[in-house]
């Protein structure tokens, strides 16, 4: 998704800390599993603005509407998942996601539509057959008599709505060696008073290539993100055509940059943080390469809601001053900020999980006036993906949840 340009917005149809053991499971005894039949749902509410929130600013993580409720809800839920997966109870599995639900299996996206179609056909790192169908969307990774143990899940980043987490977790065989690895990224939401996992990605890996380190992997992931950047920084739009992937693609929809600071400009705040009638947070297309690079103008990043939006069309020549753009941006928003650059690797840019054709990354963008002070921070965790000799970003420059970290512009209001 282009994050200074795109005004995608949800689709009603289609800081960090590593808890183990004891500490997760501690927090079990908050709710029951997930979306129970039982009893009536409590009345959802959407967020209200928080004390102390800029005039022009965005909710960030000095607000405890941004961490106090979702951060339990989501480890709730991804202990959950990983029991009824260890537990080899697939229908338990099935309740704890949100419909439609994408996984990021390989380097593309399987989407499951209900919890009937997941039960019949589960993705390859859901699937519990010990027979599996070779070389589909539903391969499986599951052995005889072999078990899980739990290794451990990283909060990264959260508000009201939405967590992205990782969990990891290993397999080991009935005569008690470990077979493989996993680690997983995912994005819990809460969609209308309920929290599920609306997207996720595995990356699995042989015990014996259990902590393989492929450089070129690492190098490529910032690079793209870099890029992205960049194109703000020189006006140049083919280095955002450089970080799509192509082909099918799974992303969330409805936190990218621009949204979220025009809605604060216009006086709602909290319009993003919505809760209430929500039915899902996901969006899926096909990204063509010549769509993206061919001549012309064509979508080269994600208002995928709206990709035909000029604000985020270009050619490979690149046609769109996105710098000034930009300033425009944030000449609304007063306070004598003057946008002055953007780093595409911030503090806590890194490389979580990796293998020789896919990543997954947390990394985002700080935005600085000329002088050098920051204005802002916004923060995501993507899946990187390495397809016909080329590295990409599906849902371009993110996939999962982008949330801002740090807001500057709650402090100006007192200076």
């Amino acid at each position: 998704m282009n994050d200074e340009h795109s005004d995608a917005t949800v689709s009603k149809t289609d800081r960090r800390g590593f808890i183990k053991g004891a500490a997760a499971a501690g927090l079990l005894g908050l709710a029951p599993a997930v979306a129970s039949a039982a009893g009536p749902q409590a009345t959802v509410e959407d967020p209200q603005k928080p004390a102390g929130l800029g005039s022009m600013g965005l909710p960030d993580g000095r607000f405890p509407m941004m961490y106090e409720t979702s951060v339990p809800e989501a480890v709730r839920v991804l202990t959950q998942y990983f029991k009824a997966l260890s537990q080899r109870d697939l229908r338990a599995l099935s309740q704890t996601v949100q419909y439609p639900f994408a996984s990021y299996e390989g380097t593309d996206p399987v989407v499951i539509q209900t919890a009937e179609e997941l039960i019949a056909k589960a993705p390859p790192s859901m699937n519990m057959s010990e027979n599996p169908e070779r070389f589909t969307d539903h391969d499986g990774y599951i052995k005889a008599g072999s078990y899980d143990v739990f290794g451990g899940i990283e909060i990264f980043n959260s508000d009201n709505a939405r967590v992205n987490l990782a969990l990891t977790y290993d397999r080991y065989g009935k005569d008690g060696k470990r077979m493989l690895r996993c680690e997983g990224i995912y994005c819990i939401t809460n969609n209308d008073g309920r929290w599920g996992i609306q997207l996720m990605s595995t990356i699995f890996t042989p015990s014996d290539l259990v902590g393989t380190v492929y450089e070129d992997t690492i190098m490529a992931c910032a690079r793209l993100r870099e890029d992205h950047c960049l194109a703000f920084q020189v006006n140049e739009g083919n280095d955002l055509a450089r970080t799509v992937q192509f082909g099918k693609i799974a992303a969330m929809a409805d936190v990218s940059y621009s949204l979220l600071q025009n809605n604060a400009i216009n006086g709602n705040p909290m319009a993003t943080y919505k809760i209430k009638g929500v039915q899902t947070r996901l969006v899926t297309r096909e990204v063509s390469e010549e769509s993206v690079l061919g001549p012309g103008p064509a979508p080269i990043s994600a208002n995928l809601n709206n990709p035909g939006d000029p604000q985020t069309r270009g050619n490979r020549s690149g046609n769109g001053d996105f710098s000034r753009s930009a300033r425009e941006l944030y000449a609304r928003i007063g306070h004598g900020i003057k946008w002055g650059f953007v780093s595409g690797a911030p503090m806590g840019h890194r490389v979580v999980h990796h293998s020789m054709n896919k990543a997954h990354m947390y990394s985002g963008v700080t935005r600085f006036t000329p002088a050098g002070e920051e204005i802002n921070t916004t923060m995501e965790l993507d899946v990187v993906t390495y397809k016909k000799a080329h590295w990409g970003i599906p849902g371009s420059p993110l996939t999962f949840a982008y949330i801002t970290t740090h807001d500057r512009v709650n402090d100006l209001d007192n200076v």
